[in-house]
C-alpha cells in the first residue's frame, strides 16, 4: 500500500483537480501519530500518476478529516506527510477510518472503519510474507549445487506460486464486488495452455497470439474505477509498448479492438483514446503519426456528417487537432506522395520528382536562412556523393526562395556546397506572378498543391524530410542522410526476400 517517490513527482510539480463535481462525498479520517500541526496531503492516482485532491491540517493528536463538498471518486488515494512519506488506500465507501504514526507509516497502518482496505491490506501483508519466504528459498537455490537439493527448492517455489494465487482467486471469489478485489483480479495473469507443433516443440507465435488476445481477460474495461488504480495504467503501458509490436497497423487494429470493450463511453474510454493519441502524436518512433491520424479519424473527428465520439473536448482544440489530423492523413508512412513540381534556380524548367529516374527520392524543404539547415545540408551532401548514387537515390531539395534576398542566397548556397542534386524552390518569380494570376502556370506547368508546398506537405518547420520509393510513396521522415541510405538497403532486401 505503498507508491513508489517517483509517483509523487506529479503530487510535487503541479496541482490539478480531477474531482468531478458529483463525486460522492466520503468521510476519511486518518489518525497519524507525530504529524500534529502538520500539513497533510490526500492525493488520488489518475492513470499511474498521483495528484492533489485536496489538503487538511493535524490537529494536536495527529488526526485529519478530508471530507471534500466536491467528494472524491472511487480509487487508490495515497495520504502525504512530511517527509515526504506516504502510504496508500481504497475510497470506496463512505467512511474511511486509518491510524498510523511516523515510526513507520507503512508497518503500523491499521484500518479502524473500512472492509475495502482490511482486506486489501491483509492481502498486501500476505504478498510481503511470501515474497520473503521466496527470497530465501532463492537464496539457498543459489547456493545450492546439488540437483535433488535444487529440484526440491523449486518445488517449494512452485508451492509458494500456488499459496498466492489459491489467496488471490479465493478473495476475489468471496468479495467480487469490491474495489479491492478488482485491483487483485487485475494483478492475476490468466492461465493459459501450452500450444505445440505438430513435432511437439513449442509454438512460439501462437503462444504470443494466445497470450496477446487474453490479455486483458481479468480486466473489466466498463469499471470507471479503474482509470484511478495505477495498476490498469501499469498493465497498459506493459501492453501498448511491450507486448505490442510498434508497427501502426497493429497499434490501429488492437487500440480498436481495446476501446470497443469499453462500450465507448466512460472514464476508461476516454483514458484510452486520449492516452492513445497522446502517445502516438509524442512517439519518437516513425511511422506514429499513422497512429494519430487513425485515433483522430475515428474517435474525434467528424465523419460523414456524423460528429465525432469526444465529447470533452473544448470545441477549439478539437478544431485544431481536426486540422493537424487532415494536415497529416496524406503525409502517412504507405501513402502516395502528393505531386510536387517547381522551378529551378533559373526560374525556366519545371521538375517534379515523380519523373525523376532514380528508384528512391528523398525529398528536403528548407530555407536559406534557416540556421539548423545551412548545417544540416552540407553533411547531406556527404552521405550524397559518398552512398546515394549507388543505391539509386536522388535528392529533391525544395527551397523557400520568395524575394530577391532569399533567391541570391539560395544560389549562393548551392554554389558554395556543391549541391549537385536537384534544386527546385518556390521562386521570386513565380511567387510573384502567381499571386497575380495562378493560371500562368496552372495546370499547364505546375499545381496548387505544389505551389502551396507547406501546406500541402506541412512544412512548419525546416529543414523537414521525406523518403519516396519507386511508387512514391512514403517510405520514411526526418531521418538522416545515413539513416536514408541505412533504409534503402532494409528495403532491398526485403524486396529480395
Amino acid at each position: 500500500m505503498r507508491g513508489t517517490l517517483v509517483a509523487l513527482l506529479p503530487l510535487l510539480c503541479t496541482t490539478p483537480v480531477l474531482q468531478a463535481q458529483d463525486a460522492p462525498v466520503r468521510d476519511i479520517e486518518v489518525t497519524i501519530t507525530g504529524t500534529a500541526k502538520d500539513t497533510i496531503y490526500l492525493a488520488n492516482y489518475y492513470g499511474n500518476k498521483l495528484y492533489y485532491a485536496d489538503t487538511a491540517i493535524a490537529d494536536s493528536k495527529g488526526r485529519v478529516v478530508f471530507k471534500s463538498p466536491k467528494g472524491y471518486k472511487a480509487g487508490v488515494y495515497a495520504v502525504v506527510i512530511p517527509g515526504p512519506k506516504f502510504f496508500e488506500m481504497i475510497v470506496n465507501e463512505p467512511t474511511i477510518r486509518m491510524t498510523s504514526d511516523t515510526v513507520d507509516l507503512v508497518g503500523h497502518l491499521a484500518v479502524k472503519t473500512s472492509k475495502e482496505n482490511q482486506v486489501f491490506l491483509d492481502y498486501i501483508r500476505f504478498l510481503n510474507e511470501k515474497k520473503k519466504e521466496s527470497d530465501a528459498i532463492k537464496a539457498q537455490l543459489d547456493a545450492q549445487k546439488d540437483p535433488l537439493a535444487r529440484s526440491g527448492l523449486r518445488g517449494q517455489l512452485e508451492g509458494l506460486d500456488k499459496a498466492v494465487r489459491k489467496y488471490q482467486n479465493d478473495l476475489v471469489a468471496a468479495q467480487p464486488d469490491l474495489l479491492a478485489a478488482a485491483l487483485v483480479r487485475m494483478s492475476i495473469s490468466p492461465e493459459l495452455p501450452e500450444i505445440r507443433k505438430p513435432d511437439g516443440s513449442l509454438d512460439s507465435a501462437a503462444q504470443y497470439y494466445q497470450y496477446r488476445d487474453h490479455f486483458w481477460d481479468n480486466f473489466d474495461l466498463t469499471d470507471e474505477r479503474i482509470v484511478r488504480v495505477p495498476v490498469f495504467a501499469n498493465k497498459f503501458d506493459e501492453f501498448y509498448t511491450k507486448t505490442l509490436p510498434q508497427v501502426p497497423d497493429t497499434l490501429t487494429a488492437q487500440a480498436d479492438r481495446l476501446i470497443a470493450r469499453t462500450k465507448d463511453k466512460g472514464e476508461v474510454f476516454k483514458y484510452l483514446v486520449n492516452t492513445i493519441t497522446h502517445k502516438a502524436e509524442t512517439s519518437d518512433i516513425m511511422g506514429m503519426d499513422a497512429v494519430f491520424v487513425h485515433m483522430g479519424q475515428t474517435y474525434y473527428c467528424p465523419t460523414n456528417g456524423q460528429p465525432g465520439r469526444v465529447d470533452w473536448m473544448p470545441e477549439d482544440k478539437l478544431t485544431k487537432l481536426c486540422e493537424r489530423v487532415q494536415k497529416q492523413a496524406p503525409l502517412v508512412i504507405g501513402r502516395k506522395a502528393p505531386y510536387l513540381c517547381l522551378t529551378d534556380t533559373t526560374e525556366q524548367k519545371w521538375i517534379n520528382f515523380y519523373d525523376l529516374p532514380q528508384e528512391y527520392v528523398m525529398i528536403i524543404f528548407w530555407d536559406p536562412h534557416c540556421g539548423h539547415c545551412k548545417k544540416e545540408l552540407p553533411e547531406i551532401a556527404k552521405v550524397y556523393k559518398e552512398k546515394f548514387n549507388q543505391l539509386d537515390i536522388e535528392v529533391f531539395c525544395v527551397a523557400k526562395a520568395v524575394d530577391s534576398t532569399l533567391m541570391k542566397d539560395w544560389k549562393a548556397f548551392i554554389r558554395e556546397h556543391d549541391l549537385d542534386w536537384v534544386n527546385v524552390g518556390l521562386t521570386q518569380h513565380v511567387f510573384e506572378e502567381a499571386k497575380k494570376d495562378p493560371r500562368k502556370f496552372i495546370p499547364k506547368l505546375t499545381t496548387i498543391e505544389s505551389l502551396n508546398y507547406a501546406d500541402t506537405y506541412d512544412v512548419y518547420s525546416t529543414p523537414k524530410v521525406f523518403l519516396v520509393d519507386g511508387e512514391r510513396k512514403f517510405r520514411g521522415k526526418q531521418l538522416s542522410a545515413d539513416q536514408i541510405a541505412d533504409l534503402v538497403e532494409q528495403l532491398r532486401k526485403r524486396k529480395k526476400s
